[in-house]
């Protein structure tokens, strides 16, 4: 009886144990949310089930808009990403609380008989799954209707033609020139990642259309800082539009020197904003006899070497001008010569910086090539002894290249025996010796260039050191070609063609007038595309536009096809060109 007794206190309290840990997991279960396990992922962006005032509100003048959705929401990017057209005065405040988005509008005078649209772009989401609401808008008129025109379009680099995002595309019924430099627009709208655009809710009428990039958020332009592009037409909302802009930048108004650098000896490195062809430098310190100066400008004239020889003062002053127009006077303390002869970690002295030494796929098409230090002046035997494996290359020679201030010299065959027809006297043959940079070197080969001591005399006369410089042709079978025929049937007119490589790198370039067959050799096996500038001016180079003016740039246009070329294989196309989109 007693153990009875003694095994069914045991079981109650066994019981009790038992029902105190169901009841502690269920508190802990009720006092931790758990989410579910398994099911979808919730993909639906958040969703408005209340506006006030309502959506598409006429005859609105309310100053707060509140928004309810159906879930927790965030903003994200809202300064880049809200957009209000047309523009108000002062940007209203935003703000968000949990299902709650509310738009404070202020003291803003809104316009009458307008149609606002204030679009979120992809900056309204949900909070768990940042789901994205894309291109969410709220919409109301002041007037008694919805405007309901639309402006659409795509925006383009005018030299390159690649998209243009982040642009405003810009409405304004306002037609004179000053316009977007001084007021705000009726409606605006930004480009997409493709450079497409639309601007919504636009009433009746007729409109001047401009796109910035408007870099300090003003929507206005402030000239050459920022781009611009715009349309010759005006524009009607209730025609139908695809309008494909241009965008450029407009040259400086006024060139200035951006810096400049006095690092060595008797040069000075000078940067300028743009290039010109009219930059001048008057030496206001140079009183001595025997003083030389040398120019050496880049292809685009927007940076300067100026070298200058037998200058002897510890400072100088330059001063800088564009034409007749000082633009900067800058004043410095000289390098000197004696200084820098003394100098034992940084030598003076003639030394080569570019060569084709160590090169073992020497391009068999390009110049021999030797770049120095400083300007030569003086070349003691212009005979270049040159030698294939152990064979001596005879008759060539060293020229300077006037283009780069003589800083280079180029290796030429000479043909002392080449005979042309006078052109005075007709069946008599004079001497017209002729220098050619293509030295007919052999694929494959082992060339070496061997350079005496005292070759080269610098502007200071310093002589270069023995030079012995090896390097390698590459083998033709390398190479392949391409034959283009680029059928230009309009009048004729000055074109810039260009053969581009993947990374719009110019490979090759041809100034042509009319239907033109161009042989493209010696080309690296890779993909090319075409490309035509109408050169307007006929200056041989591209030139951007100008808005108060009403120039466009001038344009260009590239051939659809990308061209594959192999090693050791021929190409052939023929472009047939529509140049009435260049015009």
């Amino acid at each position: 009886m007693y153990q009875l007794k003694k095994y069914t206190q045991t079981v109650i309290s066994s019981i009790k144990l038992y029902a105190l840990l169901c009841l502690s997991t269920l508190i802990a279960s009720c006092a931790q949310v758990v989410a579910p396990g398994g099911g979808d992922r919730d993909a639906t962006p958040p969703r408005v089930v209340k506006y006030k005032p309502d959506s598409a509100q006429l005859n609105f003048n309310s100053k707060i808009i509140e928004l309810s959705f159906d879930e927790y929401i965030q903003l994200k990017d809202a300064n880049n990403q809200l957009i209000i057209s047309p523009p108000l005065e002062k940007t209203p405040e935003v703000k968000v609380k949990n299902k709650i988005l509310t738009i404070d509008l202020g003291d803003e005078k809104l316009k009458p008989n307008t149609t606002y649209s204030i679009n979120f772009g992809n900056a309204l989401q949900d909070i768990n799954e940042s789901n994205t609401k894309e291109n969410f808008s709220y919409i109301f008129s002041t007037g008694s209707f919805i405007d309901s025109l639309k402006v659409k379009g795509k925006v383009q680099n005018a030299f390159d033609h690649k998209p243009e995002k982040g642009l405003f595309a810009i409405l304004y019924s306002d037609m004179s020139d000053s316009a977007i430099f001084k007021t705000q627009p009726e409606y605006f709208a930004k480009t997409s990642d493709d450079g497409s655009f639309q601007i919504n809710n636009v009433r009746e009428g007729k409109y001047k259309l401009v796109v910035i990039k408007d870099i300090n958020s003003n929507y206005k332009y402030d000239g050459d800082a920022e781009t611009i592009g715009f349309t010759d037409s005006i524009i009607n909302p209730a025609e139908k539009h695809n309008i494909l802009i241009d965008i450029f930048q407009e040259p400086a108004k006024k060139i200035f020197l951006k810096k400049y650098m006095h690092q060595s000896y008797g040069k000075v490195l000078m940067v300028f904003n743009q290039g010109s062809d009219s930059i001048r430098i008057n030496n206001l310190t140079n009183t001595d006899k025997g003083v030389q100066e040398f120019f050496d400008f880049s292809t685009n004239k927007d940076t300067l070497v100026y070298w200058l020889r037998n200058y002897q003062k510890d400072s100088i002053k330059l001063q800088i001008s564009n034409g007749n127009e000082v633009i900067d006077t800058i004043e410095f303390k000289t390098i000197k010569l004696e200084d820098v002869l003394k100098s034992k970690r940084n030598p003076f002295k003639l030394s080569l910086v570019s060569s084709p030494a160590g090169n073992q796929n020497f391009d068999l098409n390009q110049p021999l090539k030797l770049g120095f230090s400083q300007p030569i002046s003086n070349i003691n035997d212009s005979r270049a002894r040159i030698k294939k494996d152990t064979t001596a290359i005879n008759s060539l020679y060293y020229m300077l290249n006037q283009e780069d201030a003589n800083q280079s010299v180029t290796l030429v065959s000479w043909d002392s025996t080449n005979m042309v027809e006078d052109p005075d006297k007709k069946g008599s043959m004079i001497s017209a010796p002729i220098a050619d940079s293509q030295l007919q070197l052999k694929e494959n080969t082992k060339y070496q260039l061997f350079v005496p001591p005292g070759t080269f005399t610098d502007i200071f006369g310093l002589k270069n050191d023995t030079l012995k410089i090896d390097f390698k042709t590459r083998e033709l079978k390398y190479y392949g070609s391409l034959k283009l025929t680029i059928d230009i049937r309009e009048t004729e007119a000055n074109y810039i063609l260009q053969l581009l490589d993947e990374k719009e790198k110019i490979v090759r370039e041809d100034h042509i007038n009319k239907t033109s067959t161009i042989n493209y050799t010696y080309l690296y096996p890779n993909k090319y595309r075409v490309k035509l500038i109408y050169d307007e001016n006929g200056n041989a180079k591209w030139d951007t536009g100008n808005y108060l003016q009403s120039i466009q740039p001038e344009k260009v246009l590239y051939n659809t096809e990308v061209i594959t070329i192999r090693s050791n294989w021929d190409a052939e196309i023929e472009w047939k060109v529509n140049t009435s989109n260049m015009n």
